[in-house]
Order: structure tokens, then C-alpha cells, then sequence
């Protein structure tokens, strides 16, 4: 069997056996003369125990709203949740209703899999309450201006940090950049061994790369209004070096391999004092630390005095192979409603796309979700819009950024030409882009 082939079987297999599948209700098939339930499959994107419990209560409650609609719940592991969806459309065997990330929406839209959700939106009597800013975004991700995604839930990174080590060792909270290496250099004890910061070398490093290199320069424009990136700016060079100069002193050597679950394993098991994540992992830490071991502070503000943000905002999508878009839209627009938001975003730690939600005992008694709104809403803070409009952009991200940015790690290429690799490659993907839909950046 040629190796291409081979490689791909194994892609087939494993996606399609690595995901826990359920069925909301598990009921006897109907007598007799009774209409059989209209039946929906919906897949998690970022399945695990610190999520799919709380999917599995809202779709029981779904069902309870809805008798006549069984909900079939497929959770798929992050570590391989575009390959299944990419098998899953090349096969044609979509879900009805799914979690997507947004960096997907661009590719699965170009590609007309995605249901448009404009009409379904308009008419659901709580689209007001969808925070405009999240949905005039998600229009302008995709060439045609469609929303293709209702998000439910939006997050940043922060710096999670060990609140009793930093209070031990006399240090500042990571409120500032100095106060953040600071805390890496003191709070690393070799003899332990324990180390100030464990950093994302592997899956993920460039989502997380992006948000601190913007962070700390305070720059806002991801491209320049004549099309040049920034990513390559020397605050972005000063500061990778300074970043780096962390690794294998200030965190393990291993760091180079962590992919989400080994860098929060690094800080839940005591082997590091910081991490940069998003809200995403409050959960993690609870149950591995107390709430009184750990906290949060955002990123500190950029050089030029203004908070540059990265943020995310994840929702759901119907793909267009659906037999029952109504009934699947009643399941979309259930899990994003304000009471279904408040549930799932306090379950997980993250924050509501829902405006009304804003002002539930859940935000008003999480103090770094309180200090986020406070950002949010300064006039010196400033949104980063990664240019995840492009449909290969995750591709670009996975074959070439990450590698090369592994091979910076092992010292094999230098800071600058990797920055410089990086905007290169974007301002490429830019182009061919507004080239093919006539777009301004």
C-alpha cells in the first residue's frame, strides 16, 4: 500500500473511533401507529470532562423543551477535531448541528457545506441579546457576508499564575511584563525541580504566540493599510528574545512538545508557577489546585501604553446536509440562549456571547471575568483581527508556522528569520485572497 494511502486510512480510522457517542433520550423505538422522533446528530469539537457533562445536562434539558426530538451527542477530542470534520465532509457524512471554531468558518463556507443562518437569526426573539460586534465579525470572515456560526461563548488569554508561590516568594502579580519575567526567573528551583513558566511549543504555540507578541507591543493592525504584516515589528523581535531566553532555563526542555494538555498538566501538577491560556482551563486548575492556589491577570498592556486583544469567539454551525434544518436551528438557538449560555460559559469559565448574560451572579462573582468586561469595555484596550478569513489559514498555521517555530526552540533558526518566514507567508495568503474576492484589507 503506497504511504499516502496508508497515512490517510489511518486519519479514517482514527477519527472516526476516537469519539464517545450519546443519545439524548435512550428510549425504546416508538409503538406502533407513533411518529418516530425527529433524530439530530450534534458533534462537540472539544470534547472532554471538563465540557461534555455539561453538554450532556443541556441536552437533556433540550429534550425536555422538545420530546419529539432525540439529540445523538458525538464528542471529539481536540487533537484531532478538524480531521474528523474535514473526513466527515469528504465522505458527506456531516452532523446536523456542531461546535466549530471560528478559524474553520472561512474554509468550511468556501467550501458551501455550511448552512446560511441569516433568516433563522433575524426571526429568533433573542438575536438582540447576541453581542453585535461577535456576529458583524463572523460575517466578515467569510467573502460572501453571511453568518455561517451563532457564537455562544468568547475568550482571551491570561496569565494563570500560582497566587500562593508568588505571595511565598514576595513577588508582584504578573501585572506587567517585568512583573511576569520576574516571576519566571525567581520562582524556578532546579532542585525541585520546578520552573516559573511552562510555555506552548507544539500544538497551539502560535495561537498563543500571537496573542502575547500583540499583547506586548500594543499594536492592533495584524496588516498595515498597504497590506504588510506585522507580526515581523522589532517590539515583536525584542520581545521573542526575551521570551525565549526562558526556555530550558526558566521551563523544562520537554516545553518544546506541549500541546495544550501537557502545558496545564506542567501547572496543575505543581511543575511550573505560570502559564499563558485562555479562560478556557479555570476548570482544570479548580479541580487540581483549590481556587485559593491560583489566579488570573490578563496580559499585560503593550508598549505603547494600550491593551492589544486576541480574542476568540467559538459557536455553532448546520451544515447543509441536514434533513431537519428546523428542528436543528431549535437545538442551535436553544444552546445559545441566555439561560443555556450562563450554564455552559460558568460550567467552563468562559464568557457569554449572550450581552444579558453579562450581568449574572456568575460574571458579577468571577473577578478576572469582571476585570475582562472592565477591558473590554476601556477605550485604550484594542482588538487584534487575526486573519482568520483565510481559508488556508489553519493549514498555514499547522504545516509551516509551528514547525518553524519549534525549530526557533531548538535553536536552529533565528528569531528574526522566523518572524520574517511568518509575515512573508501571510502577506502571500493576503494577497491571493483579495486578489480572488476583490476584499480591502
Amino acid at each position: 500500500m503506497p504511504i499516502r494511502s496508508w497515512k490517510i486510512g489511518c486519519l479514517l480510522v482514527l477519527a472516526f473511533s476516537a469519539s464517545a457517542c450519546d443519545s439524548f433520550p435512550s428510549s425504546p423505538s416508538p409503538a406502533e401507529g407513533e411518529h418516530p422522533p425527529v433524530v439530530l446528530r450534534f458533534w462537540d469539537e472539544n470534547a472532554g470532562p471538563s465540557r461534555t457533562p455539561y453538554y450532556k445536562e443541556l441536552l437533556r434539558r433540550f429534550h425536555e423543551l422538545h420530546p419529539d426530538i432525540e439529540v445523538q451527542y458525538t464528542g471529539i477530542p481536540v487533537s484531532i477535531n478538524k480531521v474528523k470534520f474535514d473526513v466527515a465532509i469528504h465522505s458527506n457524512d456531516m452532523p446536523d448541528v456542531a461546535g466549530l471554531s471560528e478559524a474553520w468558518l472561512a474554509d468550511y463556507a468556501s467550501k458551501g457545506v455550511l448552512l446560511p443562518l441569516d433568516n433563522y437569526f433575524e426571526r429568533w426573539p433573542e438575536h438582540s441579546q447576541i453581542g453585535d460586534t461577535f456576529i458583524t465579525y463572523n460575517r466578515s470572515l467569510v467573502p460572501d457576508g453571511k453568518l455561517y456560526q451563532i457564537p455562544n461563548t468568547f475568550n482571551f488569554d491570561v496569565f494563570w499564575y500560582r497566587t500562593d508561590w508568588f505571595r511565598e516568594a514576595g513577588l508582584a502579580a504578573p501585572r506587567t511584563w517585568e512583573d511576569f519575567f520576574a516571576g519566571a526567573r525567581k520562582l524556578t528551583d532546579h532542585s525541585l525541580p520546578r520552573y516559573g513558566y511552562s510555555l506552548r511549543g507544539a500544538d497551539g504555540s502560535i495561537t498563543q504566540l500571537t496573542s502575547l507578541l500583540y499583547a506586548y507591543s500594543g499594536i492592533t493592525e495584524y496588516f498595515t493599510p498597504d497590506g504588510k504584516c506585522t507580526i515581523n515589528h522589532p517590539l515583536h523581535v525584542q520581545f521573542l528574545k526575551q521570551y525565549l531566553s526562558l526556555y530550558q532555563i526558566n521551563t523544562s526542555k520537554s516545553d518544546i512538545a506541549n500541546g495544550y494538555k501537557e502545558m496545564v498538566a506542567a501547572f496543575d501538577t505543581g511543575r511550573a508557577g505560570m502559564i499563558q491560556h485562555n479562560f478556557g482551563s479555570y476548570n482544570d486548575h479548580v479541580q487540581a489546585l483549590g481556587a485559593d492556589k491560583f489566579g488570573a491577570e490578563l496580559l499585560p498592556p503593550g508598549q505603547n501604553g494600550k491593551r492589544a486583544m486576541v480574542t476568540v469567539a467559538n459557536g455553532y454551525s448546520i451544515f447543509k446536509t441536514s434533513r431537519n434544518p428546523d428542528a436543528a436551528w431549535k437545538l442551535l438557538s436553544f444552546l445559545s440562549s441566555k439561560e443555556s449560555q450562563i450554564y455552559w460559559n460558568a460550567s467552563v469559565g468562559q464568557m457569554p456571547t449572550n450581552t444579558q448574560a453579562w450581568d449574572s451572579d456568575y460574571i458579577r462573582n468571577t473577578p478576572f471575568l469582571q476585570e475582562a468586561l472592565a477591558a473590554i469595555k476601556d477605550t485604550k484596550t484594542g482588538t487584534v483581527q487575526v486573519p482568520i478569513y483565510l481559508t488556508n489559514y489553519t493549514s498555514l498555521v499547522k504545516q509551516q508556522l509551528e514547525p518553524e517555530f519549534q525549530e526557533v526552540l531548538a535553536g536552529t533558526m533565528p528569531v528574526e528569520q522566523f518572524l520574517n518566514d511568518w509575515a512573508a507567508i501571510m502577506e502571500n495568503a493576503n494577497d491571493e485572497y483579495r486578489n480572488r474576492t476583490n476584499r480591502i484589507s
